[in-house]
C-alpha cells in the first residue's frame, strides 16, 4: 500500500475526535522471545544498522538475513513505546502490501488448480452493479489487475477514503464499501497501455476469487498458502484477530515531528490489497516456499509471474510481484514493499546471487508518507541492501 497523507490538520482533528472512542484491534503489545541467532559474518554490522537507526528515530526495526553463510535475524528499538516493549523478531507486525504478493502467489495457485482464468475480465465475475461508473473496469482482466495495468483509480489518492477511516477508525470495510470511493473517478490511463500501481486492482482480484470459488479469500490464502508453508504467526485482519505480541504502528500525523500511535486506524484490511501481519521468521518461510524451493506454485508458474511490465524508477511490476534493478550496480531484486498507516516492510530476494540471498525487514512506522522519518527509513534500506549483496 502506497501511502500518501494530505491536510494534516483534519486529520490530527479527527484522530483526536475518534481516538477515545473506538474499539482497538491492536491492544497494548506484550513482549516475545526467540531463539539466540547463530553466527554470522555480517551480524555485527546488521545489528550496527538497527541500532544506528533507531537513534535516528525509527521505533522498533527487525531483520532477518539469509545467504550462503546461514541465516541471521535481529532487532531494535520498541514494539511499544508507550509501554517500554523491546521489538524482537519474533514480534509482529502489520506488512500492508506485502498482502498483494501473497494475494499474488494464491492467485497463481488457483490457476494452477485450474479454477481461475487469468484472462477472465473482472467484469465476468464481479456485479454490474459493483463496477458501475468504475473507469476502465469494464476493459480490463484478473491478470491485468494482478500485473498494475488496469489505469483504474488508486483508493488510496481518496482524501474521501481517508476521512472515512478517521470517522471509523476500526471498521471492517467491504470490497464494496471500498471500491465506492473510486466511482466517477478519473482512470490514470486508457486500459492497457501503460502500467500504475493502484491499490484497487488487488481489491478486484480479491472479489474474483471468492465469487469463482465461493469461498471467502482469507480462508483459501491461509488453506494454500500460510499453512503448506507453517506460518503460523500470520494473521489477516479483520478475518482473523491479531496477538498480542503485535506491535504498536507510529506516524507523524501532524507533520511535526512528533510520532503518534496510529495502530488502529484500519485502512481498508482483508480486502486483498492490505491487511496481513506476521513477523520476519513467517516471511522467511515465505521466501523459502515461494522463490527458493517453491513449493506452492511450481516453477514454472513462478517464471510467469515474472513476465515483467517496466514502470519506470527502474522498477517492473509482475504478477503480484516487483523487480527492482539497482541503478548503482544493476543487482536485481524480487519481492515486494509494503507500507501503510503506522508500519513498513520489505521482502526480496536476489534469484541471481550464488548464495540465494534474501533479506526481510519490518519497521513499525508508516514511512510512505512524506514525513521527517521517510529519509531516514530510505537511508537504512539502501545500507540494509548494500549489506546483503556484499
Amino acid at each position: 500500500m502506497q501511502l500518501k497523507i494530505v491536510r494534516y490538520s483534519l486529520f490530527a482533528f479527527l484522530f483526536l475526535a475518534y481516538n477515545s472512542c473506538k474499539k482497538a484491534a491492536v491492544k497494548a503489545t506484550v513482549s516475545c522471545t526467540n531463539s539466540t541467532t547463530l553466527a554470522h559474518p555480517k551480524g555485527t554490522a546488521l545489528q550496527q544498522l538497527l541500532d544506528e537507526y533507531v537513534k535516528k528515530g525509527l521505533p522498533g526495526i527487525s531483520v532477518l538475513l539469509g545467504d550462503g553463510s546461514g541465516v541471521w535475524y535481529g532487532a531494535a528499538g520498541k514494539a511499544d513505546l508507550e509501554n517500554n516493549i523491546d521489538y524482537s523478531p519474533c514480534t509482529v507486525q502489520k506488512l500492508g502490501s506485502i498482502t498483494k504478493m501473497m494475494i499474488g502467489v494464491l492467485t497463481m495457485k488457483l490457476v494452477e488448480e485450474g479454477k481461475v482464468n487469468l484472462d477472465d475480465p473482472i467484469s465476468k465475475w464481479i456485479d454490474a452493479d459493483v463496477l458501475k461508473n468504475i473507469k476502465n473496469a469494464d476493459q480490463v482482466s484478473i491478470r491485468n489487475c494482478l500485473q498494475h495495468t488496469t489505469g483504474i483509480y488508486d483508493i488510496i489518492t481518496s482524501s474521501g477514503f481517508y476521512l472515512a477511516v478517521l470517522s471509523n477508525p476500526n471498521k471492517h470495510w467491504t470490497s464494496e464499501e471500498l471500491l465506492s470511493f473510486i466511482k466517477n473517478q478519473p482512470a490514470n490511463f486508457a486500459a492497457n497501455t501503460s502500467v500504475k500501481y493502484s491499490n484497487s486492482n488487488t481489491i478486484f482480484v480479491a472479489l474474483c476469487i471468492e465469487k469463482i470459488t465461493g469461498r471467502n479469500h482469507s480462508d483459501l490464502l491461509r488453506e494454500k498458502v500460510f499453512t503448506p508453508l507453517g506460518m503460523n504467526d500470520t494473521y489477516y485482519h479483520w478475518h482473523d484477530a491479531v496477538p498480542s505480541t503485535t506491535a504498536q504502528g507510529y506516524f507523524d500525523l501532524y507533520n511535526n515531528k512528533t510520532i503518534v500511535n496510529v495502530s488502529n486506524l484500519v485502512t481498508g484490511s482483508g480486502n486483498g490489497f492490505t491487511g496481513v501481519y506476521s513477523n520476519v521468521f513467517d516471511l522467511q518461510k515465505f521466501v523459502n516456499g515461494v522463490f527458493i524451493n517453491p513449493i506452492i506454485v511450481s516453477k514454472s508458474t513462478l517464471d510467469s509471474m515474472m513476465q515483467w511490465k517496466f514502470s519506470g524508477d527502474n522498477l517492473f511490476f509482475g504478477m503480484g510481484l516487483f523487480k527492482f534493478v539497482d541503478p548503482l550496480n544493476g543487482v536485481v531484486s524480487v519481492g515486494h514493499t509494503g507500507g501503510d498507516l503506522g508500519y513498513a516492510c520489505e521482502v526480496y530476494y536476489y534469484p541471481n546471487a550464488a548464495n540465494k540471498n534474501y533479506y526481510v525487514t519490518c519497521v513499525n512506522y508508516g514511512t510512505n508518507g512524506k514525513t521527517f522519518l521517510s529519509p531516514v527509513y530510505d537511508e537504512f534500506v539502501g545500507k540494509l541492501k548494500a549489506i546483503v549483496i556484499q
